[in-house]
């Protein structure tokens, strides 16, 4: 957030812990956002240097410290100021689906939002964003038992990892899958 936020970074994050920010924050009021200066501390001085103006600067900077600490120290960064949150959810599809793949637990639709669940859902349902038209097509409902097993994630990387892992992973228990 340094160089991204009006005043001190480290007040920014505390207003937003307590939903005092205009931008309010849920994921920061419930979990708490705790700010790590030790990896600010002991990032290269290259990346470190003036805080530079302007908008186009300013990410160039952000990219850079991003980039070094994901690719070389192995953190995920939240690049959303503590604002969105991802799901993973699965639905059931009818077995009307024209594809020939027959594994005995049925077909179902991984797919992952930022929007809640429900809302997705609802565009998919309404052709919105649709992907393929899959469950706009073959829609039967959510799968509570199998979306419970995916956490909430505050990244897109996270999300998209889990997608990954949830297609496997059912398709390895006998789910015929479809996604994104």
């Amino acid at each position: 957030m340094l160089g991204r936020c009006e005043g001190d970074p480290l007040e920014y994050i505390e207003r937003l812990n307590t939903g005092q920010e205009r931008f309010r924050s849920a994921f920061a009021v419930e979990h708490g956002i705790k700010p790590r200066m030790d990896l600010y501390e002991d990032l290269p001085s290259e990346l470190t240097g003036e805080i530079k103006s302007g908008v186009m600067a300013l990410g160039k900077q952000a990219d850079a410290v991003n980039a070094y600490l994901v690719n070389e120290l192995g953190y995920v960064v939240d690049r959303d100021w503590g604002n969105k949150t991802y799901t993973v959810y699965v639905i059931d599809l009818s077995d009307d689906v024209p594809d020939p793949r027959v594994r005995p637990k049925g077909w179902v639709y991984v797919g992952q939002t930022v929007l809640t669940r429900e809302a997705r859902y609802q565009e998919h349902i309404d052709g919105i964003k649709a992907g393929r038209g899959w469950v706009t097509k073959y829609h039967l409902g959510f799968n509570e038992e199998l979306c419970a097993r995916y956490p909430q994630v505050r990244t897109r990387g996270e999300v998209l990892e889990f997608e990954k892992q949830a297609t496997a992973q059912l398709e390895e228990e006998g789910w015929n899958v479809k996604s994104a």
